[in-house]
């Protein structure tokens, strides 16, 4: 009884003797992207970096387009319906060339991150188009 009861006390000693388990940090939640909900979140500056163009959304439904060495190349108004943004005018460039986009917002914890604009059919301002592929990033600076 009395070896048991030893055996017993030294596993218990060893037990508690043990390092505590590292803490595993909790991972970021992966990015998530779905069609804009509201025009909300559109508004703001974006960095389009493979033009690279800047694109300034408002809450008024107005909409300028620039570059860091050329300024302005493009202004006008927007409209926004169930996740799609629509570019009803353009000056000076896109005259009369309205277009519509889908709108996908990528959210990491609960921040949008970045925006993609797909276009719904086809848009005939060649400008316009190539300045809004791929991927932009929130402008903050």
């Amino acid at each position: 009884m009395k070896k048991l009861s030893l055996l017993l006390l030294v596993a218990a000693l060893l037990t508690s003797c043990q390092p505590a388990a590292t803490p595993v940090p909790t991972p970021m939640s992966a990015p998530v992207e779905s069609l804009a909900g509201s025009v909300s979140e559109l508004v703001g500056t974006w960095w389009f970096t493979s033009a690279p163009m800047f694109v300034e959304i408002k809450a008024d439904g107005t909409y300028r387009v620039w570059d860091n060495y050329s300024g302005t190349q493009a202004e006008g108004n927007y409209t926004f319906d169930a996740g799609r943004v629509t570019w009803v005018t353009s000056q000076p460039s896109c005259v009369d060339q309205l277009a519509t986009y889908e709108t996908y917002m990528t959210r990491q914890g609960g921040k949008i991150i970045q925006l993609r604009l797909q276009v719904v059919g086809s848009d005939s301002c060649d400008a316009r188009a190539e300045n809004l592929r791929g991927i932009a990033k929130t402008y903050n600076p």
